[in-house]
């Protein structure tokens, strides 16, 4: 697999990772990592701010599109960009678009593998969180009436 190839895989496993509420696949992909949004960390009340249904995820589909990545293979690191639209679709509500915005990521390899060294979720529109966390604020502080 090339190195483009190899950094997207990562992009998606996240976006799977979410999608399955499987946080240990979440927590191995951000062991050498930060992620952010706008820029800042969440604070410790963000973690399992995520709702979980009773099939045992939060019933949303991580669509990222709009994939750029530049390699600087003589670094060992790389940048990409994308955009994310986050649906949903719980039984109270019909399937909607929660969440948009935009996925800065910069990459690193480490013994010939890459791996996250950041994830910052930039520019979000925000859309009814209220069925995917518990407190919208604690994650994104712009949630506004979702809050």
């Amino acid at each position: 697999m090339d190195d483009k190839a190899a950094i997207e895989a990562l992009m998606y496993q996240y976006c799977i990772a979410i999608d399955r509420a499987d946080f240990k696949a979440f927590a191995r992909l951000f062991a050498h990592a930060v992620w952010l949004v706008e820029g800042v960390e969440p604070g410790p009340e963000s973690a399992g701010n995520v709702i979980l249904y009773e099939d045992g995820t939060p019933r949303t589909k991580h669509i990222v599109s709009n994939v750029t990545i530049e390699v600087d293979a003589a670094a060992d690191c790389a940048r990409g960009h994308s955009y994310v639209t986050v649906y949903q679709q719980v039984s109270e509500r019909p399937l909607q678009v929660i969440f948009a915005g935009e996925y800065f990521d910069e990459f690193e390899r480490q013994e010939g593998a890459w791996r996250f060294k950041s994830r910052d979720i930039r520019h979000p529109l925000i859309g009814d969180l209220r069925g995917h966390l518990k407190l919208p604020s604690a994650t994104f502080p712009t949630a506004g009436g979702y809050a």
